[in-house]
């Protein structure tokens, strides 16, 4: 079967950047407002600026695809519901949208605007795409996170179109899923301003390692360069690659463009390696934190990783050969060219070069094998590496390419000048547009020297600073006539200018959300609340039924293999009157489907399934005839987002923990809103092992890993595949060479729900599980507590509230419960009597100086 040649889909952070997009070969642009945007930080554009610049793309018959990828506050989805229909009026191509409720909205009332799921919706399955594809979604993004094969998986199950990032930097968790920047400092990742604790520094904790890997870069990875995989991912059927980078320079943007672009062209007339090497290192001195391939061929493990360093490294420049102190200098045997305004790094400082010596004299320039000399004002060790992180003539070579106009639409010009008529110039596109102009005067006959045909070719195929370029020129005239160069001017003036007007009213739209904002549901009263409580397994079933909880969710994980005893413990819940639902994992892949259902089939008495996504609710509402509820990760922002869920048939829906609880409040009624009141909220899945991408494990099942750590966690010698000899001390990052693979956690005390962390700087610790599919997963370092402010959260329309207890053992399960359905039971029989504080001091009594309200009162940027 032959596939076409993908779209390039290029960012457009500034006007700078949408310019070097365009120029360099970009089919389609990514921008956005500076409302509603993921990329917060970046330039982008006012709303009067966005329609100029979608106005620009068209012109130049390139697609304009805008952001509104963010999750949408109740209080903004009238101005976010304006500003999507003036986004329809005006010919956006689409808008790219992460939050269910504005996808609610675009389907239900702006139909006539395409719609692309963001990679912030953790598209990661094809019962993903099937949903979108059901609902009228043109485009899914898909996560970063797949493989090849579960890219062609994916494709064969739907006809909706997949756009895949192929090159920029990488998240290492699950887009959409991360709430780290949000609960460390306020600034929400999906709000559009993610503070990028990723970048920042941790230390490994294993609770039975001898070892502590020493402060490194551990969740920072390389940046994703696919541009040697392109022959794959045409096969696998991608319609659009794209490039990350809305915040970066538009140099970059134009390097990178113009790279893939060639790439692709070169693909279309026969098979090729991807970049060259010139366009490789054109890649890696423009920006690269190390370069990965991501997990096209699954989790690469510690290759995945930038762990000494979260910026940029660009090329190695050569290395110290000698220092001056005294002169602030130091010497390098270069390894790459260098020139004057280029610029270095070397340890952890970098400077610019403005002085270049060689043989004690000034240069401007010097070339790979010689000895150079330049400022330098830090202390540096002979042989220490040096790395060129801007490169002047590169950089200025890529701001020449969208400085003036290069990318031209050629057009027919067709012009009739005949003697007693006016002059008429029309001018075509391939499209069948056609703009003209008929002069006001009449063409005369000429009194000395008449108009040759050359002389009004020339003339009308001036077509100034415009993208426009005539390609074939028609003249039928008379001879021995005169007609003034203004008039000729005017003519073509106004004919390219209609002609322009009328590419852009092609893509205009009539659209209309007038009615489109509905009354909330009537709200129920007197509802009694339902304390739900999160276990690892069915092992602590009984003790969450014990202290008084009415729901509680097992996660799946914890009853695959344990399935006999979960039927018991489901059992014994329902003798005290208690229901048992199962919480699916937060990713399950097409893969892995047959796991989940294979567990849920050897089940009895489940009274329902709490879903990590819409996905799994599109997914399993038709194997089976439970209750379905939704859990956090679904990033439940508003009512139309519930709205959304229940229509897909959710029932109990539990809302982003990013919510305070006046937000919470106005979306609440008449739906029945779960909220987490105590426990260790999750900040990040991921794909990635951390453990195994540390230890560089290659062992099967069960057999613990050949890695610096043995299976008891003793530091081993003659490590395969690591730094032979003696290992001693901390674990080093040259002793961390391969991948992840199943049991790698055996003898860390990462197994499970406990016993590993990651500390920052600061010393707050972050909890770290590794799941049964070897997925990381990262919480906050401080336990979530709101047993004071019950008589708030049920003031705000709360129905059920949760206990995430998947870090506690038996007893604590069952005491933090009995806490916690105590003070509701209290508080219910005498309001006004109420006194939190009382409840409160036996919860800090058992997680002391641990505490926090996270947003329920603080709130999110």
């Amino acid at each position: 079967m032959k596939h076409t040649i993908p779209e390039i889909l290029s960012p457009a952070g500034s006007p700078e950047s949408l310019k070097a997009a365009v120029e360099n070969g970009a089919d389609a642009v990514y921008l956005g407002s500076k409302e509603f945007s993921a990329r917060g930080h970046a330039d982008n554009f006012d709303r009067d600026q966005l329609l100029e610049a979608i106005d620009f793309a068209h012109q130049r018959d390139v697609s304009a695809y805008i952001t509104v990828n963010t999750l949408v506050k109740e209080q903004e989805i009238e101005d976010a519901v304006q500003y999507l229909e003036q986004l329809c009026n005006h010919g956006a191509d689409a808008v790219i949208v992460q939050d269910m409720g504005i996808l609610n909205i675009l389907n239900e009332h702006l139909p006539n605007l395409p719609i692309h799921v963001s990679t912030q919706m953790s598209i990661h399955n094809s019962a993903g795409t099937k949903l979108l594809g059901s609902i009228g979604v043109k485009r899914a993004v898909l996560a970063r996170e797949l493989d090849i094969e579960e890219i062609n998986t994916i494709r064969s199950s739907t006809d909706i179109q997949l756009e895949v990032f192929v090159h920029g930097a990488m998240c290492i968790c699950y887009s959409g899923r991360c709430l780290m920047s949000s609960f460390i400092g306020g600034r929400s990742g999906n709000r559009g301003y993610c503070a990028q604790p990723c970048r920042k520094e941790y230390s490994f904790e294993g609770n039975r390692m001898s070892s502590t890997m020493s402060s490194k870069y551990l969740l920072s990875p390389r940046d994703l360069n696919l541009s040697s995989r392109l022959p794959d991912l045409i096969n696998a059927g991608v319609d659009s690659i794209k490039i990350e980078g809305r915040m970066k320079r538009p140099e970059y943007v134009a390097v990178v463009t113009r790279t893939y672009r060639d790439i692709l062209d070169r693909l279309s007339t026969g098979p090729t390696n991807g970049a060259t090497p010139d366009e490789m290192r054109r890649l890696e001195v423009i920006f690269n934190r190390g370069f990965t391939e991501g997990y096209l061929n699954g989790d690469p493990g510690r290759k995945l990783m930038s762990m000494d360093t979260p910026g940029n490294r660009g090329i190695l420049l050569g290395h110290v050969t000698g220092s001056n102190p005294g002169r602030g200098t130091i010497t390098v045997k270069l390894d790459a060219a260098i020139n004057v305004g280029d610029g270095i790094m070397a340890g952890v400082k970098g400077t610019s070069i403005r002085l270049l010596w060689m043989g004690g004299h000034k240069v401007q320039s010097a070339q790979a094998g010689e000895v150079v000399t330049f400022p330098y004002g830090w202390a540096i060790a002979t042989g220490t590496q040096v790395f060129k992180t801007f490169d002047s003539i590169l950089v200025a070579s890529a701001r020449k390419t969208y400085q003036s106009v290069q990318r031209m639409v050629p057009v027919t010009v067709q012009v009739e000048a005949i003697k007693g008529h006016p002059l008429l110039v029309r001018m075509s596109d391939y499209h069948g547009n056609t703009g003209g102009s008929t002069s006001e005067n009449l063409i005369s006959s000429a009194r000395q020297q008449p108009l040759d045909e050359q002389a009004l070719e020339k003339q009308v195929s001036k077509l100034g600073d415009t993208c426009f370029q005539a390609e074939a020129i028609n003249i039928q005239m008379d001879d021995d006539i005169f007609i003034p160069l203004s008039m000729i001017n005017s003519a073509r003036r106004e004919a390219i200018e209609e002609l322009g007007r009328l590419r852009l009213a092609g893509y205009s739209r009539v659209c209309s959300s007038v009615g489109l904002l509905t009354p909330h549901p009537p709200d129920i009263k007197d509802r009694r609340p339902v304390l739900s409580v999160r276990v690892a397994g069915p092992d602590w079933v009984n003790a969450a039924v014990s202290g008084g909880a009415a729901r509680v969710y097992v996660d799946i994980e914890g009853i695959t293999g344990n399935e006999p005893a979960t039927n018991t413990a489901i059992e014994e819940a329902h003798w005290a009157g208690a229901v048992v639902f199962i919480r699916l994992p937060d990713i399950v892949k097409d893969k892995e489907m047959s796991l989940v259902t294979g567990t849920l089939d050897q089940l009895h008495g489940v009274d329902g399934i709490l879903a990590a996504g819409p996905d799994q609710i599109s997914w399993l509402k038709e194997m089976y005839d439970l209750p379905l509820a939704v859990d956090y990760p679904a990033n439940v922002f508003n009512a139309q987002g519930l709205d959304f869920l229940t229509a897909l048939g959710a029932g109990s829906i539990t809302v982003s923990p990013e919510l305070t609880l006046d937000e919470i409040t106005s979306i609440s009624a008449g739906y029945d809103i779960e909220c987490l009141v105590q426990g260790s909220v999750q900040l990040m899945v991921s794909e990635h092992c951390l453990i195994g991408g540390i230890k560089g494990c290659d062992s099967p099942i069960g057999r613990g890993c050949d890695s610096p750590i043995g299976v008891k966690g003793e530091i081993k010698s003659g490590v395969k595949g690591g730094v032979e000899g003696e290992v001693k001390g901390s674990i080093t990052t040259e002793q961390i060479t391969r991948p992840c693979q199943p049991g790698c956690t055996e003898g860390t005390g990462c197994t499970g729900v406990t016993g590993c962390s990651i500390r920052d700087k600061k010393g707050f610790v972050f909890p770290v599980r590794h799941d049964n599919q070897c997925r990381t997963h990262i919480y906050n370092s401080k336990e979530l507590g709101l047993i004071d402010s019950i008589p708030d959260i049920l003031e705000a329309g709360v129905k059920f509230l949760r206990i995430e207890g998947m870090f506690y053992d038996a007893k604590q399960v069952e005491e933090v419960t009995m806490l916690y359905s105590h003070a509701i039971e209290t508080y219910l029989e005498n309001p006004a009597q109420y006194d939190g504080s009382v409840h409160l001091s036996g919860l800090k009594k058992m997680f002391p100086g641990n505490l926090t309200t996270g947003h329920y009162f603080r709130g999110v940027q």
